[in-house]
């Protein structure tokens, strides 16, 4: 597999000027899976954990996201959805289109703020049926494996307070967590995308693209990592899945650090930056150089010691994507690389992505988890090497889909169909990196990978 230096284009952003939006009927679908679930599981209530970053299950389910406060949904079969907010929630429940209850629960309200107008969390949980016989499904962010905890079957991330007082009204051994119901890779609710959350993420990686496109070509010595940062031009939606990170240096190796006005750019430096809103994330690193002798001496190996085995890696990633494959071959097709002594990766090599920027992986080495259609995936894949290489990262996201979906997607938004077409075009064409028809690509600069940060459009192919 022989890699050399192409140049690539970095198109016009298409950011698609209708927003596409979630219908009523489809939470409502929605809801009615998660309520299958809970009954297959013997389950009598769902109750739904959320809070500003832990938010991903309940805004999934009725389209509505905590801000200052927490909130907890519970749902019951027969019965309607009830909705807990806090003073600040009450208000802004009115986002959700899903007919429910909206009860105050001031116990989940900033401190200081007003709290004498709600009855207990244990009465109010209590009024909407849950008590002794009561078998309850907890949803926090996580579950857990034996290996972690030694009961997971009834250990829950979400806050004591909300588990605690479930216990005591249904008992101990009534109250599971049941948080696999969104997002285990293999059957959960939240991993395949219909067309409608397609569009919206496709939407998504549109706006975030037109931000890391004026980063790649604003770049320049003697920048801090704030002014670059103001290049991303983010303006608020979709919101942000995670922290905007923008490092230079060996500030850069900290990965998660926010953009610092202190933090400039040296000719030299490794560029280390990640932009990220519901559904979509994208992620570069490279030297800020133009050519090969600008780098530290020290650093001179790293295209061939370090970049083009990461970038043959990452082509073998993309080929070995189809429906209907394994997790588990795809982990084979890399493991080499993931498992290099010096160069390899700690995280999986991919995990999938929803409105929450990591909700699970299915990429572990003998995975039997089946690749679905619908599944939106991102190829993440971090080699940390520290200092002179400090390593490398190219990160976008992808949807599989089978011939069906397509179709639908074609038909319902076919302007997103054609941009996926050009992004597909510009990929195998440039890149030479084979694809599977199901592979939709959702970045407009999807496997770029850039050496030289200040010549971003000389990038390697095959």
């Amino acid at each position: 597999m022989t890699v050399r230096l192409v140049e690539v284009e970095f198109p016009e952003p298409m950011v698609p000027t209708e927003v596409p939006v979630v219908a009523r009927s489809v939470y409502g679908s929605r809801i009615q899976r998660a309520l299958g679930a809970l009954q297959e599981r013997g389950l009598s209530h769902l109750v739904v954990y959320a809070d500003r970053e832990h938010f991903a299950n309940m805004h999934f389910l009725i389209g509505y996201d905590p801000r200052f406060e927490e909130a907890l949904l519970i749902m019951s079969p027969g019965n309607r959805p009830a909705l807990f907010v806090g003073n600040e929630g009450m208000a802004y429940a009115a986002i959700s289109e899903v007919e429910m209850d909206v009860v105050l629960c001031q116990s989940f309200s900033l401190m200081g703020q007003p709290r004498g107008k709600s009855p207990s969390l244990k009465q109010m949980l209590s009024d909407v049926g849950i008590g002794r016989g009561a078998r309850v499904g907890i949803v926090g962010s996580k579950y857990f494996s034996p290996h972690e905890v030694d009961d997971p079957e009834h250990a829950s991330d979400a806050p004591g307070l909300i588990v605690d007082t479930l216990r005591s009204l249904a008992g101990y051994e009534n109250v599971v967590n049941a948080t696999g119901i969104f997002t285990d890779p293999v059957n959960g609710i939240r991993i395949c995308l219909d067309v409608d959350d397609i569009a919206f993420f496709e939407y998504g990686a549109e706006v975030v693209y037109s931000g890391v496109r004026r980063v790649l070509k604003g770049l320049r010595e003697g920048v801090s990592a704030l002014e670059a940062s103001a290049l991303l031009g983010y303006a608020g939606y979709p919101p942000l899945s995670c922290h905007i990170t923008m490092s230079f240096g060996e500030r850069a190796m900290l990965g998660l650090a926010s953009p610092s006005p202190a933090n400039k750019l040296r000719i030299g430096d490794f560029v280390n930056f990640g932009y990220g809103v519901w559904g979509a994330n994208m992620a570069r690193s490279g030297f800020a150089v133009e050519r090969k002798d600008q780098l530290a001496p020290e650093a001179r190996g790293v295209v061939e010691d370090l970049y083009i085995p990461y970038f043959q890696m990452m082509a073998r990633w993309y080929s070995s994507l189809a429906v209907g494959r394994t997790a588990g071959d795809v982990y084979e097709a890399v493991k080499d690389f993931v498992r290099d002594q010096q160069y390899g990766v700690v995280l999986n090599p991919g995990h999938l992505i929803h409105l929450d920027e990591w909700p699970h992986s299915p990429f572990s080495p003998g995975s039997t988890c089946e690749l679905r259609s619908g599944m939106a995936m991102q190829c993440d894949i971090i080699s940390s090497t520290g200092a002179p290489y400090y390593g490398v990262h190219v990160e976008d996201g992808l949807v599989l889909a089978d011939a069906a979906i397509r179709a639908e997607l074609n038909s319902k938004y076919p302007a997103a169909a054609e941009r996926i077409r050009q992004r597909r075009r510009r990929f195998t064409e440039t890149l030479g990196i084979r694809l599977s028809d199901d592979v939709l690509l959702m970045s407009s600069i999807q496997g770029v990978l850039s050496p030289y940060m200040l010549r971003p459009e000389l990038a390697f192919g095959l």
